[in-house]
């Protein structure tokens, strides 16, 4: 239970620190999806697939980016009825400074109250936990 209690706080810290930086949990998880993808674009449905996210909520998730200046539309040049996706150049330099923060506030918040023992025991026991759960290496 400790571990689900974890996790819920976590994602409610995650939550308010991402809305410092105007994003939602979901657009956050679409733009890495779009840093992640071939020219930091992609189509709709993939984008959705990859968020796990329905097309209309997708539809409705990167309108507000748009809003924002972090994504644009553009056709796609592998199929002229489609429309990519793309990740703009302030896009990618507010995912920088959400990346940056997340590290700010877990290594020197979250896991200050950790030795440097403790930390890197825990890394081991949650890549060992993941290995188990998802059967592949846990990133970094």
């Amino acid at each position: 239970m400790r571990l689900f209690h974890l996790m819920g706080a976590l994602r409610r810290r995650f939550a308010r620190d991402l809305a410092r930086h105007g994003l939602t949990f979901p657009q956050f998880m679409a733009l890495c999806s779009l840093d992640h993808a071939e020219g930091r674009a992609s189509r709709m449905g993939d984008l959705a697939a990859a968020t796990h996210q329905s097309a209309a909520s997708m539809t409705g998730i990167v309108d507000r980016l748009l809003e924002q200046g972090v994504v644009e539309r553009r056709p796609d040049p592998a199929d002229r009825r489609s429309v990519l996706v793309a990740l703009t150049d302030e896009g990618v330099h507010l995912l920088e400074r959400v990346r940056a923060d997340r590290i700010r506030v877990v290594m020197e918040g979250l896991l200050r109250c950790l030795s440097p023992q403790e930390q890197a025991l825990l890394h081991d026991i949650l890549g060992k936990l993941l290995n188990e759960l998802i059967g592949e290496t846990a990133p970094e």
